[in-house]
C-alpha cells in the first residue's frame, strides 16, 4: 500500500515539473516582457535670489480726482457739455443765462469782479498767465519787488500796503464797491491789470462770443481748476439754479483707487511700486502716487465690523493697458517683506523631520537639515550647512 502512494506522488511531481518546463519552454521562444524602470524623482537647483511677499487688497479703475462741480454766479442754467467730453484752457465749461463760463487753470480762484485798471493780486495772475498761455498779448506786467500804485482795497493788515499821499476819495467801481488808491510791493504771485492786459480779455471775450465783450470779468464768468477736465455724468438739468452741483469732473488720466487700512498707511509711500491684475487676469506695473490723510471712518449698522479706512492712488505705468476699461475692479499686490540674495528652493522641495523642523534631501545625497525664512511666490529661503547654489535637490512634481 505505501509502495503505492510513493509512485503516485512521484508522478504528480513529474507532472507538474513537466508543466513548468512547458511554461518555460513557450516564454522562451517569445521576446522578453518590457519591464517598468524605476521612477525617477524631479529635482529643482537651489538658487540665489532675491525675494518679496506681498499682500493684495482690491481697487476700482477710474479717472483720477473725480469730483462734483458746483457753480458760482446765480442764474439760469442753459448748456452743460455731454458726458465723456474734455474740456481745456479757455473754452466753454457750462453757461448761465446763455452767457459761457469758461475753464482757465491754476491754483487760486476767482473771488472777485476784475473790473478795473490798476488791481493787483493773484487772481490777476491767473488771468494773465491764463491769456498768455491761449496766445494773447497781453503787455509788460511789473516785475516782483517794483512798488506800485493799484486801484482797489488792499488787503486787511497787509505789511506792504503804503498809503498813497494826497490820495482822492474813492471812486465807485462797477461792481459798487469804493475803489482807492494804495501803493504796494509787487511780489511773484501778483499781477496787474493793465490797459493791455484788459484788451487782451475783449479780444478773448470777442472770440468766445462773450456780450458785452468790454473786458470786465464779474465773478462766475469763469471757473478755475488744476488742468484739462473730463465731463463725467450731470448732476442738475436746464433751467435748474447755476448755483447748485452741475456735474461730475475729473482729470483726463485714469488711475486705480484702493481703500486700505488706515494701520496700513505707513507702509506706503509715494513712488512705491505694486502689481495690478487686470480682469482679464493679465498684470501690469504701477506706482502710489498719494496715500490719503483723511481716515474714513465707517458708519452705519457696520460700524463695529470694518476698520477705518485711507484712500491710494495708483498711477499705472502702461496708460494703453486700461485704456478701455471704463470702470472695473482689479487685485493690487502691494510689496511686503524683501530679502536679498538669500538661497531659495520651490516649497515642494521641503520635507517635514520626524524630530521637527525641516530638511531637503540632496538629489543623490544626504538629508540635510534646514531653517526656512521667507515664503514667495512658490518659493522659500533656507540655510542649512553645506548648502549653495547649483545644487539640486529632490522636490514634488
Amino acid at each position: 500500500m505505501r509502495k503505492r502512494i510513493l509512485i503516485i506522488v512521484t508522478t504528480g511531481v513529474m507532472a507538474l515539473g513537466g508543466a513548468a518546463y512547458t511554461v518555460r519552454s513557450r516564454a522562451g521562444n517569445e521576446p522578453d516582457a518590457v519591464r517598468p524602470s524605476p521612477a525617477t524623482a524631479a529635482t529643482a537647483e537651489i538658487v540665489r535670489t532675491d525675494l518679496s511677499d506681498y499682500w493684495t487688497e482690491t481697487g476700482t479703475v477710474g479717472y483720477r480726482r473725480q469730483r462734483t462741480l458746483r457753480g458760482v454766479a446765480p442764474g439760469v442754467l442753459t448748456w452743460l457739455p455731454k458726458p465723456g467730453r474734455t474740456v481745456a484752457r479757455g473754452e466753454v465749461l457750462y453757461r448761465v443765462g446763455d452767457r459761457p463760463v469758461m475753464l482757465l487753470y491754476g491754483s487760486s480762484p476767482m473771488f472777485r469782479d476784475i473790473d478795473t485798471v490798476g488791481m493787483l493780486g493773484r487772481d490777476i495772475r491767473v488771468l494773465a498767465d491764463n491769456l498768455r498761455a491761449l496766445g494773447y498779448r497781453i503787455g509788460e506786467q511789473p516785475a516782483p519787488g517794483t512798488t506800485v500804485t493799484v486801484q482797489g482795497s488792499p488787503a486787511p493788515g497787509g505789511a506792504d500796503d503804503i498809503p498813497e499821499p494826497g490820495a482822492s476819495a474813492p471812486e465807485a467801481s462797477s461792481s459798487g464797491l469804493p475803489a482807492s488808491s494804495y501803493r504796494t510791493v509787487v511780489t511773484a504771485r501778483d499781477a496787474v491789470f493793465t490797459a493791455t492786459l484788459k484788451d487782451a480779455v475783449k479780444r478773448w471775450q470777442t472770440a468766445r462770443g462773450v456780450r458785452p465783450a468790454d473786458g470786465t470779468l464779474t465773478l462766475g464768468d469763469v471757473v478755475v481748476l488744476s488742468g484739462a477736465v473730463r465731463v463725467g455724468a450731470a448732476a442738475a438739468q436746464l433751467g435748474d439754479d447755476a448755483t447748485g452741483n452741475l456735474m461730475a469732473v475729473s482729470d483726463q488720466a485714469k488711475v486705480v483707487t484702493v481703500d486700505i487700512d488706515a494701520s496700513r498707511a505707513g507702509d506706503l509711500r509715494a513712488g512705491q511700486k505694486v502689481r495690478i491684475v487686470l480682469p482679464d487676469s493679465t498684470t501690469t506695473g504701477g506706482a502710489v502716487t498719494s496715500v490719503s490723510g483723511n481716515v474714513q471712518t465707517p458708519s452705519g449698522d457696520g460700524a463695529g465690523l470694518d476698520s477705518p479706512k485711507v484712500q491710494v492712488v495708483i498711477a499705472v505705468d502702461k496708460a494703453s493697458t486700461i485704456k478701455t476699461i471704463s470702470s472695473a475692479d482689479v487685485e493690487v499686490r502691494f510689496a511686503g517683506t524683501a530679502r536679498s540674495d538669500v538661497l531659495a528652493v520651490p516649497v515642494g522641495a521641503l520635507l517635514a523631520l520626524s524630530g521637527g523642523g525641516y530638511g531637503v534631501q540632496i538629489s543623490g545625497g544626504s538629508l540635510t537639515a534646514v531653517t526656512v525664512g521667507l515664503f514667495a511666490d512658490g518659493m522659500v529661503e533656507i540655510t542649512g550647512t553645506g548648502l549653495d547654489a547649483g545644487m539640486r535637490v529632490v522636490t514634488t512634481s
